[in-house]
């Protein structure tokens, strides 16, 4: 039977405490970092819900009930699961008229009939309208529980009628000894791992596939490549869009914050990147602090862009960074 993660405990006993108080809304939102682990958060959340034998109490799942058996065979009625049909696809509006439909309808073994919306925040202007009239006129027995990396793409017409739950970056001893547990064998330090995750511990154990963390030295490789005047910076996106934008964004952030510390204060500077401060520190050396801050600035608002609530081209953005590094030199500095 599944359970929350250890550094989920805070938010479920605000979910018991709501419940206790009958206060708990018919729209929830979830939301938190990659690798948090809010579908795994909600499922538990979900199973304990629509248990049979706990007395109304969110404590605890039997996990032999009618209703608990058919959860864990993923057949229960009163529960529907939405996500993209593809990875990097949006939620459709077709999806959301089902949803209409289907909460619409008196729930079979339980009080309540519960919708799940994973990656909420894929889903268009026309499809978020579609389920506004659902989440302002909910049925009675109905729940729906969105889940989303980015709910400032949600629009605020939805976000204001949602109850929000928000999951922080799980740097605690709980996250760390939950992934020291899980990477026994493993060489690398799990604290360097969960910052370089950005706090999901999740995200940390896909971090040990082998292609991950050596593609940190292609990034600093190609960071120093676009300084000089053979570079290609859009066969360089292009490569980089191959990985995935949002992986090569977040980590172009880790890598040039990382630059600018030991820019600063190279002796003492507090980097992510501890495996790497050696092949850092001389591409630092080799760059001006003024294009790194620069830089910096640029990156993250391309980051907000790709998170943002307007659907950019992955590849533009990619494109944008890398031309924008590559032309960003020291006579450019100096004359703004």
């Amino acid at each position: 039977m599944i359970e929350i993660f250890p550094w989920q405990t805070e938010q479920m006993q605000r979910l018991l405490l709501m419940h206790q108080q009958n206060r708990l809304p018919h729209a929830l939102l979830f939301s938190g970092p990659r690798g948090i682990g809010l579908k795994r958060f909600a499922l538990v959340f979900v199973m304990r819900t629509l248990c049979l034998s706990n007395n109304g109490q969110l404590e605890i799942a039997c996990g032999h009930c009618k209703s608990c058996e058919l959860f864990k065979g993923k057949s229960h009625p009163d529960l529907k699961f939405i996500e993209p049909e593809e990875n990097g696809k949006m939620v459709k509006v077709n999806q959301i008229r089902e949803l209409i439909e289907y909460v619409s309808f008196k729930s079979f073994s339980a009080d309540t009939k519960i919708v799940i919306i994973k990656s909420a925040d894929t889903m268009n202007r026309s499809t978020a309208n579609a389920l506004l009239k659902t989440l302002e006129e909910p049925p009675a027995q109905s729940k729906l529980i969105l889940l989303s990396h980015y709910p400032s793409k949600l629009p605020i017409t939805i976000r204001s009628r949602c109850q929000r739950i928000d999951f922080k970056p799980a740097y605690s001893e709980s996250a760390t000894a939950w992934l020291s547990e899980k990477l026994e064998h493993s060489k690398i330090c799990p604290n360097l791992l969960l910052r370089l995750a950005g706090g999901g511990p999740l995200k940390a154990i896909e971090l040990t596939n082998e292609d991950y963390l050596p593609y940190r030295h292609e990034l600093l490789e190609d960071l120093d490549l676009l300084g000089k005047e053979n570079s290609d910076p859009v066969k360089i996106a292009k490569h980089w869009n191959e990985f995935g934008a949002e992986n090569t964004v977040s980590w172009l952030m880790r890598i040039i914050s990382d630059l600018v510390r030991l820019k600063l204060c190279p002796k003492k500077a507090n980097i992510m990147n501890l495996d790497l401060r050696e092949d850092l520190q001389g591409l630092s050396n080799r760059l001006d602090l003024l294009k790194l801050i620069r830089g910096y600035e640029f990156i993250l608002l391309k980051y907000k862009e790709l998170g943002g609530a307007m659907n950019y081209s992955p590849q533009s953005i990619l494109e944008e960074i890398t031309l924008f590094w590559k032309n960003y030199d020291d006579s450019t500095l100096k004359s703004r």
